[in-house]
């Protein structure tokens, strides 16, 4: 049996493993797909013990930029973006969440000058370099000023919160109202938003999220981050060579929605 999974911390939130074991059942796949915990303290003591045996993985808060440095390769442009979300078989790590983030974009019309990308992280890292290839002038603002300047001066942005008025799209790029503390949101006044700006909050349990709710209240446009969390998966399974289950999860995305939507009732 192939073996696949998540490494992180505070696990509880994903919903990878109900869309990979899903996907493996339907195809006859002989692969699991399983949550791996591990504390920040004990990272480097066992992370290549965990690793070792899997045929593939996602990485996610908090290690994505701290997993580049027990893999044999990495991708040129996780290598640009200083974070890694997904390994293949041969230790490689690869970016897919800017990809993801950027295909979720597609068919989204921005009506503003600004980008603003709230956080510092792997993944506002990622958001930062999509956001760059799309042409968008982009700021960025974090709870650590020190850190977010640092990201800022990396890719050549503005740190700082620009007119709001101004700004097309709001990115959530931290993990403020994620489950468990759905009652938490960003620091930000929505008020003072364009009705035109896109409220978009990675962040995709509890769905809606906080930010989310408040932003429709306001009847801004909003996008959480299931739609994200779809593309990257199917970008990860072409990564890990299951391109059958990417052409069916890209041809059939209502089934996700309606599983997580029985999960959130449960």
């Amino acid at each position: 049996m192939q073996k696949f999974g998540i490494i992180g911390e505070h696990l509880s939130h994903t919903f990878s493993p109900l869309i990979y074991n899903e996907l493996f059942k339907k195809h006859g796949v002989n692969a699991t797909y399983k949550v791996l915990e591990i504390p920040r303290d004990a990272f480097d003591f066992i992370v290549k013990d965990i690793t070792s045996d899997l045929a593939g993985y996602n990485v996610t808060i908090p290690y994505k930029s701290k997993i580049m440095g027990y893999l044999e390769s990495v991708s040129q442009d996780a290598k640009e973006i200083g974070a890694v979300n997904v390994v293949n078989h041969l230790k490689k790590g690869f970016n897919t969440d800017w990809q993801g983030f950027r295909k979720s974009l597609e068919n989204v019309k921005l009506k503003g000058k600004y980008a603003l990308v709230l956080g510092a992280g792997g993944a506002a890292r990622a958001i930062c370099y999509a956001l760059k290839k799309m042409d968008i002038d982009v700021y960025i603002t974090n709870r650590t000023r020190e850190r977010g300047e640092k990201l800022a001066a990396e890719f050549n942005l503005r740190y700082g919160v620009p007119s709001l008025s101004k700004v097309a799209l709001l990115v959530n790029a931290t993990p403020i109202g994620m489950y468990p503390n759905v009652e938490e949101m960003p620091s930000i006044d929505l008020s003072r938003l364009s009705k035109k700006c896109v409220v978009y909050d990675l962040v995709y349990n509890p769905r809606p999220t906080k930010l989310i709710q408040e932003a429709q209240n306001r009847g801004l446009r909003t996008i959480d981050g299931l739609e994200m969390l779809i593309q990257q998966a199917i970008l990860n399974l072409r990564v890990w060579s299951l391109d059958e289950l990417a052409d069916d999860l890209e041809r059939n995305k209502n089934w996700i929605y309606e599983s997580l939507e029985k999960v959130r009732q449960s």
